[in-house]
């Protein structure tokens, strides 16, 4: 039953690769909006500021179309995109030699507020920055390499295979990688740590 689908979402894709890959521009136009906002949540994880995390995915896609030829099919489109994108986030910022801070913004990566029958306190806004603000820190605190597989495990997108195919790791790395990064995030964060038991 899945094999049936997933044979025609391949040929599908196919399809429609084929197509871009001989410059068209509908073609090219539907992949990028298929797979821009995914794209986007792993840069910004990565990079940990919007103004790079567009400028990833810009050039994320441009290489991709430029290589569309020797995408060799073993993988989903998805996958080997996101390993361009998760490359090319890695490299911009081991380049980045001063880390500036994450603009105080709403955004989707914030928790979103609880649902309440009354008025909110005159702090929650502060606090929900406040937190949002503490958990990019910490993440921008993590290793490049648990912070990449704890991007892409982030967008909620992607199975441990999936993670490790565009990251070009065995699974156990991934698996490894994302242990640590939890536990550095719960030493980081110890208030936000669900508790043992």
């Amino acid at each position: 039953m899945n094999s049936v689908n997933r044979s025609a979402v391949d040929k599908s894709e196919v399809r429609l690769l084929q197509r871009a890959r001989d410059g068209d521009r509908d073609a090219r136009r539907e992949l990028f909006e298929q797979h821009r906002e995914i794209a986007y949540r792993v840069a910004l994880r990565v990079t940990n500021r919007p103004e790079d995390a567009l400028d990833v995915v810009q050039d994320a896609f441009i290489r991709a179309f430029d290589r569309l030829g020797t995408f060799n099919r073993e993988s989903g489109f998805r996958t080997w995109f996101l390993r361009i994108v998760t490359n090319r986030a890695l490299d911009l910022i081991r380049a980045r030699k001063v880390r500036l801070a994450v603009p105080l913004d709403s955004s989707d990566d914030d928790p979103a507020p609880a649902v309440s029958s009354g008025p909110a306190p005159p702090d929650a806004g502060m606090q929900s920055s406040e937190l949002g603000d503490r958990l990019r820190t910490a993440i921008d605190a993590l290793p490049p390499a648990q912070r990449a597989v704890f991007s892409l495990y982030a967008t909620g997108e992607l199975t441990y295979a999936e993670i490790a195919e565009a990251l070009d790791i065995p699974v156990g790395t991934v698996m490894s990688r994302l242990y640590h990064a939890r536990r550095r995030l719960h030493e980081l964060l110890p208030d936000l740590a669900p508790p043992d038991g």
